[in-house]
């Protein structure tokens, strides 16, 4: 009799047991799939993300090509010194109305490409060792940016600024305003490149390309020519009568990271 009921008593505690352990693993597995658990496992989307990059080639392509710029920015100033900071501001401003009125008048510029591009008002001073730093005046400048699409008169432009009384000419750089259209183009290039390295690869390897996987633009750009005073100077040293100005050409370049699939 005592045999039997410690062999139930046993069962019991058996059946404790083994409901303890379904319910501890059955909290692990909801744990787990939870995400509170770590076994130390990749992830399912990471595992498909690896396959999925297998036999898989990367290459960057770049695309270049140059162009001849449709648009010039000059940047041209006046400045003035004179006793008192007024009467340097009224000089200032006479210069400056005078080189507007040429600009809008003899070349017919609108609003839009006429830009202020600073001004301000400094003093000026001078040092001698019996007094020290001395105020002798101030000097008032007024730049500004003109926008200029006659390319080929851009040396008549600068000879017209200094006659209509501009005095600081920092130079010209040349442009395009067809950079979205240009800058497809490069990009296409760079998508041609981007392949022929990538078949040059794979026959590397004893594969052949597939289709694109992905492509990550990497940057596209016009890159613009500047013309500094001092090179433009030299190039009027044969002819002082006239500046000349050579535009030269726009370098637009784009580059693109292209991934193919390997068969």
């Amino acid at each position: 009799m005592g045999s039997k009921q410690g062999f139930g008593k046993l069962a019991s505690q058996g059946k404790v047991l083994l409901l303890a352990a379904s319910l501890t693993a059955g909290s692990l597995l909801a744990l787990n799939g939870a995400g509170v658990l770590d076994s130390g496992s990749k992830p399912v989307y990471a595992a498909e993300q690896g396959a999925a990059m297998e036999n898989t080639i990367a290459v960057q392509g770049v695309g270049k090509l140059s162009v001849a710029p449709d648009i010039a920015y000059v940047t041209a100033g006046v400045n003035v010194t004179a006793k008192t900071a007024k009467e340097a501001q009224a000089g200032a401003a006479k210069r400056y109305d005078a080189v507007v009125k040429m600009l809008k008048g003899t070349y017919s510029l609108a609003d839009k490409d006429l830009k202020t591009t600073s001004y301000y008002v400094q003093p000026q001073y001078r040092y001698t060792e019996k007094e020290g730093q001395v105020l002798t005046g101030y000097t008032a400048t007024h730049e500004l940016s003109i926008s200029w699409r006659s390319i080929d008169k851009t040396g008549e432009l600068l000879d017209s600024l200094g006659s209509a009384g501009a005095n600081q000419i920092s130079g010209v750089s040349f442009g395009t305003e067809k950079t979205d259209a240009y800058t497809n183009d490069a990009l296409k290039k760079a998508l041609d490149n981007a392949r022929v390295k990538a078949e040059a690869l794979a026959a590397a390897a004893g594969r052949s390309l597939g289709p694109v996987v992905n492509i990550t633009e990497n940057g596209a750009q016009a890159v613009p020519v500047y013309r500094e005073m001092a090179q433009m100077k030299a190039m009027a040293a044969s002819d002082s009568a006239s500046t000349s100005v050579e535009p030269g050409q726009v370098d637009v370049q784009g580059q693109l990271t292209v991934v193919y699939q390997l068969k």
